[in-house]
């Protein structure tokens, strides 16, 4: 099977963003936004999104621990060649699930190896940082970048797939505890929310119906953090894992503040 990806335009939920540095930003999201594949008798589907993140010298795959409840196998595991033609599947690296008891939030921890070195080839890892995995602030702004199943379509044995980037501010929710989230065990954080609608405003000017998020579960909602400096003039922080969305509502979140003990468990080996 061949992926092709398809040249996208943010979306932007009612947020403002500038253009031009929704497209920086979108521009240096999608170098980390891994799409997932599953082998379902002998044919490539497309089953989610990830991210690769190093931390202590170990690489992981995050995303949702629901990926799995269909029976879905690590050895069917797949991802595509973004500088080849094809899919490299995962079946051959030593590869192990640490998947949070409650939460649906997993990391696939990828041994060395042959296998893991391809994939870091055409999908670079981020560094997750201890700031990321404690950090409880909640900026005004957050981007999500992933693959949703409404932007694909196979024509013979080639996917075209169209990713999607969106911005969106803080959501209330039942999710959003009245309590300090710093004071909260790390079990307990609350689940982010970010607005999700179903009209948003593209790159281009033109007013849009924003997909369904089938697809983009275990793609990274991003902290846009103002007082940084990198893609558009801002620190790009990892802050949380997409798990679920009620359109013209919400898109939710689980944050990594949670996976600091499944990160431990990866540095112990």
């Amino acid at each position: 099977m061949a992926w092709q990806p398809v040249a996208t335009e943010p979306l932007d939920i009612d947020t403002g963003v500038a253009p031009a540095r929704a497209r920086a930003i979108a521009a240096a999201l999608l170098r980390h936004a891994v799409p997932l594949l599953a082998c379902r008798q002998g044919r490539a589907e497309p089953l989610a999104s990830a991210a690769l993140f190093g931390v202590g010298g170990r690489v992981v795959l995050v995303t949702c621990r629901h990926i799995f409840d269909d029976g879905i196998a690590l050895g069917d595991l797949g991802v595509p060649l973004v500088h080849g033609v094809g899919v490299l599947w995962l079946r051959r690296a030593l590869m192990r699930v640490i998947a949070h008891p409650q939460r649906d939030l997993a990391l696939i921890d990828l041994a060395p190896g042959r296998t893991r070195d391809e994939l870091l080839r055409h999908w670079p890892a981020v560094r997750v940082s201890e700031e990321a995995l404690q950090s409880t602030r909640r900026p005004a702004l957050y981007a999500v970048a992933g693959w949703p199943f409404a932007q694909m379509r196979r024509i013979d044995h080639t996917v075209y797939a169209r990713p999607l980037v969106f911005f969106a501010a803080p959501a209330p929710g039942p999710d959003h505890a009245d309590v300090d989230a710093a004071c909260l065990p790390a079990a307990a954080q609350p689940s982010l929310r970010v607005r999700y609608a179903r009209v948003a405003r593209r790159s281009d000017g033109l007013d849009v119906h924003a997909p369904e998020l089938d697809g983009v579960s275990g793609a990274t909602l991003w902290a846009v953090i103002e007082d940084g400096c990198g893609a558009g003039d801002c620190l790009l922080q990892p802050a949380a894992v997409q798990c679920a969305f009620k359109h013209d509502a919400y898109a939710r979140a689980e944050p990594l503040t949670i996976a600091r003990g499944l990160f431990e468990r990866v540095l112990r080996g």
